[in-house]
């Protein structure tokens, strides 16, 4: 059955306050869904694939870029990214509902189920898994940092000491409690994604500060309580939010998990690890041995399912991607939970239907955020000259998942397929040579 996919991209108000490079790459990202899609799919864009990339993406699907057909409404407030202006203009809207109509499309897929695609699936008459949930706000409840710790410490998950609050005294006290005992903090605001709501707060210069956008060193007392003042707006989101205050935890390992949550169960299809520098810059699919093999391990994946399962109760149903951290001293902490597609969700799917077989034990994929390539064309030309272009019959290369990432148009984001870790990174130091000029 066909489906409608939107290449949409988390909370609108996180788009207005990017700058212009920002929201051009999360606007590429939108081409994520494309690994989704199949013969006779509608895929809403923010702009149109730069030429020859659909092709190359339905090539390594196993069928031709006119079995899907892509949109993009008008220009809106904001380039470079799908929002409610764009998606409510009545010219786009007609035209969709006479493509949809036409291709007897029923079912919607959309990156996150934020309030105008919601809107917009209303007005189309279509339906999402488990839309009835986020229809109503659900989709701001499972996407909230705030609600995922009261949900995971109601369930027992283990999480870094902390608290949730809107009140500045309080946030202040309990900060000075961890910075006056030499510990760090790391401060989270409700709704972001990547670590760009995220702030390092420590008594002292020297950690190790990974996960988060900002760093600042705190020496005093009232160093902290002049910070938290400045600051206290862009922790709230303007005083709109609560906050989370956690404990920072350094020379942790973050590890993530992506699972399918449905009206039958919970279905943990995938994990591995975060790539921090000191933001989201990649991930491994599988989790490293170094992770994978600790103790801990198997209890990160249980828990996931748990609160999965936590998740389908309240009446969810769809993908949910969960963060935790394998600490210094081996513990597993969690972090978060994402009701939506997930930034690697196009991996795994990259996974099942272009490398195949068991890939999570036969394969490793190494994903980099931001590679410098030129032209599309060019780019598969210089992947092929130096043998690195993905091989089907070998099942190991180099994929580009998304490309056009770039204020220029170009730039895009790479997947590198290897037997192991070791080759997946000996690939990946050869890519890197050769757009490094």
């Amino acid at each position: 059955m066909p489906k409608l996919l939107i290449g949409n991209w988390s909370n609108e108000p996180e788009l207005e306050h990017m700058t212009d490079e920002s929201r051009r790459h999360v606007g590429a990202q939108g081409q994520r869904m494309i690994w989704s899609a199949g013969p006779g799919d509608v895929v809403v864009l923010p702009f149109h694939p730069a030429p020859g990339f659909l092709a190359y993406v339905t090539d390594l699907l196993g069928f031709g870029p006119d079995d899907v057909h892509v949109l993009v409404p008008p220009e809106g407030k904001l380039t470079d990214v799908l929002t409610s202006d764009r998606l409510e203009a009545p010219a786009f809207v007609a035209e969709l509902g006479e493509v949809i109509t036409e291709r007897g499309i029923r079912q919607v897929e959309a990156f996150y189920l934020d309030d105008y695609v919601n809107r917009l699936i209303n007005r189309l008459g279509l339906t999402a898994d488990g839309f009835a949930f986020v229809d109503q706000g659900g989709n701001e409840l499972l996407n909230s940092k705030v609600v995922f710790r009261a949900i995971a410490a109601g369930i027992g998950l283990p999480l870094a000491d902390g608290i949730v609050t809107d009140v500045a005294d309080d946030a202040i006290e309990f900060l000075c409690g961890l910075l006056g005992t030499g510990r760090s903090a790391i401060v989270k605001q409700d709704v972001h994604v990547a670590g760009l709501g995220n702030e390092i707060l420590s008594p002292a210069a020297g950690i190790e500060a990974q996960g988060a956008l900002h760093w600042k060193v705190l020496p005093s007392r009232e160093s902290l309580v002049a910070h938290v003042g400045e600051r206290w707006s862009w922790y709230t989101s303007g005083l709109r939010r609560r906050v989370v205050l956690e404990e920072y935890l350094p020379g942790s390992v973050s590890l993530w998990g992506e699972a399918d949550i449905s009206a039958d169960g919970v279905e943990v299809f995938g994990h591995g690890q975060i790539r921090l520098a000191p933001i989201l810059d990649g991930v491994v699919i599988p989790a490293p041995p170094e992770a994978s093999g600790a103790p801990a391990f198997p209890g990160f994946l249980a828990d996931l399912a748990r609160l999965a399962e936590a998740m389908r109760a309240m009446g969810y149903r769809g993908l949910t991607n969960i963060d935790a951290m394998l600490t210094a001293d081996g513990r597993i902490v969690f972090n978060e939970f994402n009701a939506r597609h997930g930034g690697s969700t196009h991996l795994f799917r990259i996974g099942q239907r272009v490398i195949g077989g068991d890939h999570l034990t036969e394969r490793c994929l190494i994903e980099r955020r931001d590679c410098a390539f030129p032209e599309f064309p060019e780019a598969l030309r210089v992947l092929g000259d130096r043998g690195l272009a993905y091989d089907p019959a070998t099942r190991t290369g180099v994929i580009i998942p998304v490309y056009g990432s770039h204020g220029d148009g170009l730039g895009g984001e790479v997947c590198v397929v290897g037997e192991d870790l070791v080759s997946a990174e000996a690939t990946e130091r050869l890519l890197v040579d050769a757009f490094s000029g």
